[in-house]
């Protein structure tokens, strides 16, 4: 069946070769993806107060393992973002009652952010086991083997991407 941009690389091809034309749509079809997961994935998050940025940082705790905690440092090595979109982050977490702070007791100037039952509970609000959430359900209709080639496909070539392009800025990509 096509689509716009089935139809669009056809145009391509005209102006252009046959080769480029495809790279063009392979890769707007992938922004395509990408955008419509981030408008499903933001408008769950929406529905339950939160950014998606907020929920990376619940997510990052959970993936820590129990006891669901770490430093701002640790944090941080999960997401290319500063201290300061860090902590406003955690401070909105923690005015819902998501995460809690606590000094560490064997150095006052550092904190420990915890994951509580709240946000655990919130978080396996999110594990889509009712499949509602409209990527998960797209995902989900894809055979098993479809699904491991996808993700070995996206693996790959976000691979050569970041191969091709370390190095070229020194801005962090944003989570």
């Amino acid at each position: 069946m096509s689509d716009l941009i089935d139809q669009a690389e056809k145009v391509w091809a005209l102006a252009d070769d046959v080769a480029n034309a495809r790279i063009n749509a392979l890769s707007t079809r992938i922004l395509e993806v990408a955008r419509s997961v981030e408008r499903s994935f933001e408008a769950q998050c929406r529905a339950r107060g939160l950014s998606t940025g907020e929920l990376l940082v619940l997510d990052a705790l959970h993936r820590l393992g129990l006891p669901y905690e770490a430093t701002p440092s640790q944090l941080r090595q999960h997401f290319f973002i500063s201290f300061a979109g860090l902590g406003k982050r955690v401070n909105a977490l923690e005015g819902l009652g998501y995460v809690e702070r606590s000094q560490q007791v064997t150095d006052r100037r550092s904190q420990k952010i915890r994951l509580t039952s709240n946000g655990l509970h919130l978080l396996r609000a999110f594990d889509g086991r009712q499949n509602t959430i409209p990527h998960r359900v797209a995902i989900a209709s894809l055979e098993s083997a479809e699904q491991e080639m996808l993700a070995m496909l996206l693996r790959k070539l976000h691979r050569k991407i970041e191969t091709t392009t370390a190095g070229l800025s020194d801005d962090p990509p944003q989570a």
